[in-house]
């Protein structure tokens, strides 16, 4: 597959070999209005919100970046208290969670915004949701992160979010992520430093949003303590000494190529710099960040990344790099890397069906 003539919306052959690799996704928002639209479409029996018209339009006529961004984030086709409806809430992450097990995940981790944590029934409706997806995807795991908007919520808001979370973590909660307001330019992360030694004292995992239109906050970002992962970090590659400095943290990197391309942080899947990130020595994971909106699935962002070059073997390595660096229980971490190593032979199975093919 010629990767030129791969665009950010088209529909993709799915390959038989990539569909059947195992997958995680560290990076996917939960999309609560989006997903819940999609939910309530199929009840009512109407069309659903035409997320592909819109990321179309949103490519041909908003500049790149951020102004795209907001645009994005400013479109919620349900209302709040709709999602209030405990059964409205659960029937969304199955949606999200049946959608990712159909693509043959079998982690992911739903990133909960806004103030979902307070809720008293969060960890347990959302375990719900996990479990009624196992009944017709058994190898499917679930976690969930909550994301703080730093710059959008006073310090007693935050310090209320903090002791929700902290709470959470004794029913499962896996982890919590920052994203900061400004994004693209230079924050103050004290606060973030503050919440984070909090979070971590506790056991939950941290990562954080940066670098994704500017090298402005990796830097910052990579002092948080307790930080394993960080979402995006684009640009990291227009500073050599940004790039070393990510490399030497060890930290992962959440990579979402058609997120990326379609918010114009980079131009096309061949100018994103994931394989650069790779021979530098960093670890990635591939994730979908705003799939709804962005109109892919994790499938699709495996069926890119092998058409970037990214070998079988590649793509295994890719998904065992997300595991050992998910927010998970030590024993369901053992039991997704037992599954993963029995795909040991996927290159050999990948040979073989292209072989097969050729000689037909």
């Amino acid at each position: 597959m010629e990767t030129a003539f791969i665009m950010p919306l088209a529909e993709i052959e799915p390959n038989p070999v990539i569909a059947a690799l195992p997958k995680a996704d560290l990076h996917i928002h939960q999309e609560w209005s989006q997903r819940l639209d999609r939910v309530l479409a199929r009840r009512e029996g109407r069309t659903s919100y035409n997320w592909w018209h819109l990321a179309e339009r949103l490519m041909a006529e908003t500049p790149p970046g951020m102004q795209r961004l907001r645009y994005l984030a400013s479109i919620f086709p349900v209302a709040r208290d709709v999602d209030a409806e405990p059964e409205n809430f659960i029937a969304r992450i199955e949606d999200l969670l049946d959608e990712a097990a159909a693509d043959g995940a079998i982690l992911v981790e739903v990133r909960f915004g806004n103030e979902a944590v307070l809720r008293p029934d969060f960890m347990a409706l959302f375990r719900e949701a996990e479990r009624r997806v196992q009944t017709r995807y058994p190898q499917i795991c679930a976690e969930a992160i909550f994301t703080f908007l730093l710059g959008r919520f006073d310090r007693d808001r935050l310090e209320l979010l903090l002791q929700a979370c902290i709470q959470a973590a004794d029913e499962g909660l896996g982890g919590i992520d920052f994203l900061y307001e400004p994004y693209d330019t230079e924050a103050d992360w004290t606060t973030a430093y503050h919440i984070a030694e909090r979070a971590a004292a506790v056991g939950l995992g941290i990562t954080a949003h940066a670098g994704e239109f500017s090298t402005a906050n990796i830097a910052a970002a990579l002092r948080v303590p307790g930080l394993t992962r960080i979402g995006h970090a684009t640009q990291a590659v227009r500073d050599p000494q940004l790039l070393e400095l990510l490399a030497t943290s060890g930290v992962t990197v959440e990579c979402s190529l058609s997120c990326n391309v379609v918010l114009g942080a980079v131009a096309s899947y061949t100018e994103h710099p994931i394989r650069q990130l790779v021979e530098s020595g960093i670890a990635i994971a591939l994730c979908t960040d705003d799939p709804v909106q962005i109109c892919t699935t994790i499938g699709r962002e495996y069926t890119v990344a092998h058409a970037l070059g990214f070998s079988v073997a590649e793509l295994l390595g890719i998904t065992r790099n997300a595991i050992k660096v998910a927010f998970t229980s030590r024993e369901r971490r053992n039991e997704l890397l037992t599954e993963l190593s029995q795909w040991g032979n996927a290159d050999s199975a990948w040979t073989q069906t292209q072989s097969s093919t050729l000689s037909s």
